[in-house]
């Protein structure tokens, strides 16, 4: 296969699943949001910590029928009063037990919008070009294969070059 086409599909490729995996997986979490959001409950929480990364996590306490529970959310949209996110002050805490147990400080309708509107269009750019990169693979090595199957000389062993000849013929005596 041609150097430049191969470094190409094989970006296409990498590209496609990665498009693919990440879209995926949003879209299996705006789902999920989506589920959890019919079936969502509210109580008051407090903020109890931030942890510092790569992206800021908001880690929260609250109370559902008088079982404490925590829990942590990148998000923190839900202040009861201003900077409560940043000052350990109370917020409202969204919780849902379908599809499973999950909360969060932010509403599981918009978690659920913000996850596919990332999600689906990764997805749809993603599937396509991986499959179409795949099957450019795998229809240029099979290509490669039948050139070398058709080909005499490389089915024989015999070289192509007129320097070497093709068979030597030792005489007897000589």
């Amino acid at each position: 296969m041609d150097g430049l086409l191969s470094r190409f599909l094989a970006i296409c490729l990498f590209f496609g699943l990665l498009g693919t995996a990440r879209g995926g997986y949003l879209c299996v979490k705006g789902h999920t949001y989506a589920v959890a959001a019919q079936h969502e409950a509210t109580t008051v929480g407090r903020v109890v910590g931030i942890y510092k990364g790569r992206s800021p996590a908001y880690h929260y306490v609250f109370s559902v029928n008088g079982v404490k529970m925590d829990d942590s959310s990148e998000i923190c949209a839900t202040p009861l009063v201003p900077g409560a996110c940043d000052h350990n002050g109370a917020v409202t805490v969204y919780y849902s037990y379908q599809p499973y147990s999950n909360s969060r400080l932010e509403d599981f309708a918009v978690a659920s919008i913000e996850a596919y509107r990332i999600g689906k269009p990764m997805l749809g750019i993603g599937l396509p070009l991986f499959i179409l990169a795949f099957a450019a693979i795998v229809n240029q090595a099979h290509k490669e294969i039948r050139e070398r199957d058709q080909d005499p000389d490389a089915k024989k062993g015999r070289s192509k070059s007129d320097v070497v000849p093709d068979s030597i013929h030792i005489v007897p005596g000589e």
